[in-house]
C-alpha cells in the first residue's frame, strides 16, 4: 500500500489540478479571514474564533473536493491501467486506501497550511483554545468523509469530469439535506456534524458519524473492485 501511496502522492503534487486547487483554497480562505477580522463596523466586532472561518472553509471543500479525488480510479481506466493494478499483488482494500490515504495527506497539507489563522486568533486576543482546536479536528474528520465520497465516485466511471461531477451533486445533496429533510435529514447531513466541534463540543456521536460516513464509502469502494474481478 506505501509503494501505491507514495507513488499517488507524486502524481498529486506535480499535478496542475492540485496547484490550482490550494490556490483556490488559500486565496478564499485569507480573503475570508482578512474580511472578517477587518470588520469595520464597532458595533459587530469580529469573534474570536474559528466558528464562521470553520464553516466558511467546509463550504469551499464541498467544491474542491471533487477535484481532489476525480483522477483517483477514473484515470486509470482511461489509459488502462486498471486492469494491470487489479492484478497486482496488491489487495482491493490496500489499493483503496493508498488511493485514500494520498488525497487525505493533500488535505491534510491544506489545512496545516491555514494554522496561521487561528495562531493570529491566539496572539491578539484570549480565545478559548478548545472550539479552535476542535474546529481543526471536525474539519479533518469532515474531509476524510468527503474524500471517502470522492473515490467512490471515481471508481464507477472512466471519466473525471463525470466523477467530480457526480461527486458534487452528491456532497451538495449531503450537506443540505438538513435544510429540506426534516429531522432524518439533519441527522443524515454532513454539515449539522460540524456544528459541534465549531463550538468546542466534542460529541461522540458526531465523531462516529463521520467515521461510518468514511468506513461506509471507502467499504462501497472496495466491493465495487471486487465485484468487478467476477464479471
Amino acid at each position: 500500500m506505501w509503494s501505491l501511496l507514495k507513488k499517488e502522492l507524486k502524481i498529486h503534487i506535480a499535478s496542475p489540478v492540485a496547484a490550482v486547487t490550494f490556490a483556490l483554497f488559500l486565496f478564499l480562505t485569507g480573503f475570508a479571514f482578512t474580511a472578517h477580522m477587518t470588520e469595520p463596523s464597532p458595533q459587530n466586532l469580529p469573534e474570536a474564533s474559528m466558528r464562521g472561518m470553520t464553516y466558511f472553509m467546509a463550504v469551499i471543500f464541498v467544491f474542491l473536493t471533487p477535484l481532489l479525488t476525480m483522477r483517483g480510479f477514473a484515470e486509470e481506466r482511461k489509459i488502462g491501467t486498471i486492469e494491470l493494478l487489479k492484478t497486482s499483488p496488491l489487495s482491493d482494500r490496500a489499493i483503496v486506501f493508498g488511493k485514500y490515504f494520498s488525497v487525505w495527506i493533500l488535505y491534510a497539507a491544506l489545512l496545516f497550511l491555514t494554522l496561521e489563522y487561528p495562531i493570529f486568533i491566539l496572539l491578539s486576543g484570549e480565545p478559548d483554545p478548545g472550539p479552535l482546536t476542535l474546529s481543526y479536528l471536525g474539519l479533518l474528520l469532515m474531509g476524510g468523509a468527503f474524500l471517502a465520497a470522492g473515490i467512490f465516485c471515481s471508481v464507477v466511471t472512466q471519466s473525471q469530469v463525470i466523477a467530480a461531477v457526480f461527486s458534487f451533486v452528491l456532497l451538495l445533496t449531503l450537506w443540505f439535506l438538513g435544510e429540506v429533510g426534516g429531522v432524518l435529514g439533519e441527522k443524515i447531513s454532513v454539515s449539522s456534524h460540524l456544528e459541534s466541534f465549531s463550538i468546542g463540543v466534542l460529541d461522540l456521536g458526531d465523531i462516529s458519524y463521520y467515521l461510518l460516513f468514511t468506513f461506509l464509502f471507502l467499504f462501497l469502494t472496495v466491493r465495487y473492485l471486487r465485484a468487478e474481478k467476477w464479471r
